[in-house]
């Protein structure tokens, strides 16, 4: 996957919103590209044109503000539109070239935790761009945008190879560390068998078998050959998602890069275990 060429920082002047964009700025100027900061105005149709000038040139005025000085960003603009949040998020990335959208993901209380926003939510399911969302918990570390050490968690499915290259790009663009993670389920201390364990091994030995395959796969692509000597970790939690959770947790990754699966049907683009894995993790997380 080549670099994202433009920034789409979608707002709604939330203390939130303002709590990312240091790590907004930080992923410009590390990938030298454009911001537009972006807010959609979701009023409705008022019958008064009027009262809805004035509320839009209200908008612009904080839109124009927001979200205070901004150094060393290659470059910024700043746009307007009318319509469902979502929807109008998806609809601008269509006119930009290669596009990533960075947003949080509004887990303000210990409830809303267990949730992501809504328009994130549907932002990742509709989007056939990255996502990048910031640690999603109620207090979450300062987001610096600091990236030294990058996570990779592959499924050995169809976008494997697409997520190798991608994470293989970021960590050379970010100069970072890049580990390579797959979860294999662990065998419930409180139902072993021997049939749960040779199937337990036989997973990890079809993903040791599977993953050189992509690994050979992604490296031939140019500039690829840093990914042929790359070594795959297996995680065993009982959840799939636990172990790259732990993974991630336990080499203290700035950034965990996942795919977000392209299935048909009421999950859409976006994995039961995608959804999981950015309601906790402990980073911020690139999902392509």
């Amino acid at each position: 996957m080549p670099l994202p060429t433009d920034i789409l920082f979608p707002v709604d002047f939330s203390d939130r919103c303002r709590s990312v964009s240091p790590a907004v700025a930080k992923m410009a100027r590390q990938l030298d590209v454009l911001v537009t900061v972006f807010h959609a105005m979701t009023f409705g149709d008022l019958k008064f044109p009027q009262i809805a000038e004035t509320l839009s040139d209200f908008l612009r005025m904080k839109l124009d503000q927001f979200p205070g000085p901004v150094e060393n960003v290659p470059a910024i603009r700043r746009e307007l539109a009318h319509g469902p949040a979502a929807q109008s998020i998806v609809r601008m990335t269509s006119r930009m070239e290669r596009p990533l959208i960075m947003m949080p993901t509004r887990g303000h209380t210990r409830f809303r935790q267990l949730l992501l926003g809504s328009v994130t939510a549907a932002v990742l399911h509709d989007a056939e761009c990255p996502v990048w969302t910031e640690a999603h918990m109620e207090d979450p570390p300062e987001q610096t945008g600091d990236h030294q050490t990058l996570v990779c968690a592959v499924d050995m499915g169809p976008q494997t190879t697409g997520v190798l290259r991608a994470a293989h790009e970021f960590s050379i663009q970010f100069r970072a560390a890049l580990l390579v993670v797959h979860s294999v389920p662990g065998v419930d201390p409180r139902f072993t068998s021997g049939i749960a364990q040779r199937a337990h091994r036989f997973l990890i030995d079809q993903a040791l078998e599977q993953f050189p395959v992509y690994r050979r796969t992604a490296g031939s692509l140019p500039g690829g050959s840093g990914l042929l000597d790359l070594p795959l970790e297996i995680v065993e939690e009982i959840g799939l998602a636990d172990g790259i959770l732990a993974a991630a947790a336990r080499h203290n990754a700035d950034l965990l890069i996942i795919g977000r699966g392209a299935i048909q049907g009421p999950l859409g683009r976006l994995r039961t275990i995608a959804h999981d894995l950015i309601r906790h993790s402990h980073c911020g997380v690139l999902s392509v």
